[in-house]
């Protein structure tokens, strides 16, 4: 069930949105003052708010830049409701972040457009990586089904970084998050002067990184990201480290273990030979591959050879 919480001091307007949404099957939380429903955010966790433009106790406008300072509520969808004819306050309103407005007073009609507008353009956001701001795995397996059902021959590569999760232990979150956002640069960079039409890119989580482009250039695609990795993955670590070319991280036992520089491995599989059956099949493969380059000690890429699927 959808949560919306209201947010204004006028009983009339909170009782018509109640009355519109419930009809829609939405749950309604109801508040008279924008600081009371500030301090229950977190509890009522809304899918969508309505509020306000200004009243005595509700600022619509302070509200939004409050919780877009807030990293759990920058994405939460917005709707403000703001006088008739008054074009200033629109603008301010969308600079602070809002994501829509509604000019009072308004129909049933137009309410329950913008409110499900909205809602579905938040849906495709919130596949939007928080920190490299790249697709997340949703909308990579809509891309690699929409190019199969298009019969399209192309290329996946899927990377990931070797003990990142050490690299965070040692040297923090914070530069682990200068790391992901190199790969992600790096990989956009090549796919820019290599790349195809076609081209995507996906950030599927923590240090996985998932991209599509033409079957005759992925390979060259991942010689540039797997080269310009090498040459500069050293500048994130510290004198002493550099030096030594390895890093000391306690494991589980509390025992010191030596940990070389972070490399990235890369998974290939393209539909030159066989045909892809589902966005499944080509995943499951590329991970395989991704995961036989990490025998070997080195950053490296290894691409399917295979002529025929199934594998026998």
């Amino acid at each position: 069930m959808t949560k919306a919480m209201v947010i204004t001091e006028e009983s009339s307007s909170q009782e018509l949105i109640a009355s519109i949404l419930a009809k829609e099957s939405f749950e309604i939380k109801k508040y008279f003052s924008s600081e009371e429903a500030l301090k229950n955010l977190y509890k009522e966790n809304p899918d969508i708010v309505i509020i306000d433009y200004l009243s005595s106790h509700v600022n619509g406008l302070e509200f939004c830049v409050k919780i877009r300072k807030k990293f759990l509520f920058r994405y939460l969808p917005l709707i403000i409701l703001i006088p008739k004819d008054n074009p200033s306050i629109k603008e301010e309103a969308i600079q602070k972040g809002v994501d829509d407005f509604i000019e009072k007073p308004f129909s049933s009609q137009d309410l329950l457009f913008r409110v499900k507008i909205v809602l579905q353009r938040i849906h495709y956001y919130q596949d939007i990586h928080p920190l490299t701001k790249l697709p997340g795995f949703s909308s990579l397996i809509k891309e690699i089904d929409s190019l199969i059902d298009k019969k399209e021959i192309f290329g996946v590569a899927y990377a990931d970084l070797d003990k990142f999760r050490k690299f965070n232990d040692y040297y923090g979150f914070e530069k682990g998050n200068e790391i992901l956002l190199f790969v992600s640069n790096i990989i956009k960079e090549a796919l820019y002067e290599l790349g195809s039409e076609i081209d995507f890119l996906s950030h599927a989580g923590s240090d996985d990184f998932i991209f599509i482009s033409s079957a005759e250039s992925i390979e060259d695609i991942c010689r540039q990201i797997i080269d310009t990795f090498s040459e500069n993955i050293s500048i994130f670590y510290d004198e002493k480290d550099k030096k030594q070319g390895f890093i000391l991280v306690k494991d589980r036992k509390g025992r010191l273990m030596k940990y070389p520089f972070l490399r990235i491995h890369i998974g290939i599989v393209t539909n030159q030979f066989y045909p892809f059956i589902s966005s499944a099949q080509v995943l499951q493969i590329a991970i395989e591959l991704k995961d036989y380059a990490k025998k070997f000690e080195k950053s490296m890429y290894v691409k399917e050879r295979r002529k025929s699927y199934p594998f026998y």
